[in-house]
């Protein structure tokens, strides 16, 4: 089963062969216009200037994915995500929360992502808690905004929770007070032997 699911795997990431991918409209408008942004394996394009990216170039790729853009101010939100290996049997998948890069992007240039060294596990998980993200060109360095991830394991307090009433324990309590000590022991001894 194992090698089977290793076999359907590398088939998949045979699949995903562009390099290259364009993300605006027309004609190609050139090298020498265009921006390119070089997208290392772990991270992905989730949207730009507000439009959701399409994810399937970017699932099964065992490789940089270079993408173009037109020339001109551009939002981009971006995620980092790797799977890490712990040990011979075992891995963790590590992601951020999403990161924001807002800059006016000219023509020909040529961005790579720099975040600071990722080289283990530790490293790893301390970057997802707070990346420290930029997008450099020769002629400018675009610093990106993170938005934590939200944790789906955490319960969140509602303010404004009613206060729950029990409108007959109070009677309980008069009726409890009222009877006598023998009345007490027989609504006891009638209370434990209720399943």
């Amino acid at each position: 089963m194992r090698l089977f699911l290793l076999f359907v795997f590398v088939t998949l990431q045979g699949c995903s062969t562009a390099k290259h991918v364009r993300l605006y409209d027309g004609p190609a408008i050139g090298q020498d216009q265009e921006v390119q942004l070089v997208l290392p394996l772990s991270f992905e394009l989730i949207s730009l200037d507000e439009q959701p990216i399409a994810q399937f170039s970017q699932t099964f790729r065992n490789h940089d994915l270079t993408v173009k853009l037109s020339p001109g101010k551009h939002t981009l939100v971006m995620r980092y995500r790797d799977i890490w290996q712990i040990d011979a049997d075992n891995h963790q998948t590590l992601s951020s929360g999403q990161m924001t890069f807002t800059g006016e992007f000219n023509s020909g240039e040529s961005f790579t992502i720099n975040t600071p060294l990722l080289n283990t596990l530790a490293q790893a998980q301390q970057f997802v808690e707070q990346p420290q993200v930029s997008l450099v060109s020769d002629q400018q360095t675009i610093t990106g905004s993170h938005i934590k991830k939200a944790d789906p394991l955490t319960f969140k307090q509602d303010e404004n929770i009613e206060k729950v009433t029990y409108p007959h324990l109070k009677q309980l309590k008069f009726w409890w007070e009222k009877a006598s000590e023998y009345e007490q022991q027989q609504f006891q001894q009638w209370l434990s032997a209720t399943p």
